[in-house]
């Protein structure tokens, strides 16, 4: 299991990348937005060079703008290409709430714990 911390200090979230067998973990504590865009592409691509199975933990997230929806879904149509997916996990209600309003509760596969969403994974 490999960790990259891609935390900078000047950056609202922190976003940590964990490699596991089948699948990354990217864990994003604060705000997935403007601010934050350059940093969760960043991980997001270095999540899709391990594995193109990735599951976001969302249950740090503070808040979400449509910048940072647009990042998840650039990053959801790049693991489809290599045959895998960008799972959603520990969606918080107001993330959810979002997601319905954008009209993209359909686009995201979301699941209730980061375990539940690497079960499905590595079923695949």
């Amino acid at each position: 299991m490999g960790v990259v911390p891609l935390i900078d200090e000047h950056e609202v979230a922190q976003i940590v990348v964990r490699t596991l067998a089948g699948a990354s973990v990217v864990r994003i504590v604060g705000d997935v937005d403007l601010a934050a865009a350059g940093q969760l592409r960043t991980a997001l691509g270095q999540a899709l060079v391990e594995h193109p199975w990735i599951i976001v933990d969302l249950r740090r997230v503070a808040a979400v703008d449509s910048v940072g929806l647009g990042v998840l879904i650039a990053a959801r149509e790049a693991a489809r290409r290599q045959s895998g997916d960008l799972l959603l996990a520990a969606t918080p209600p107001f993330f959810r709430s979002v997601l319905q309003a954008a009209r993209l509760e359909t686009v995201f596969p979301t699941f209730d714990t980061v375990p539940q969403a690497m079960t499905f994974a590595l079923a695949d």
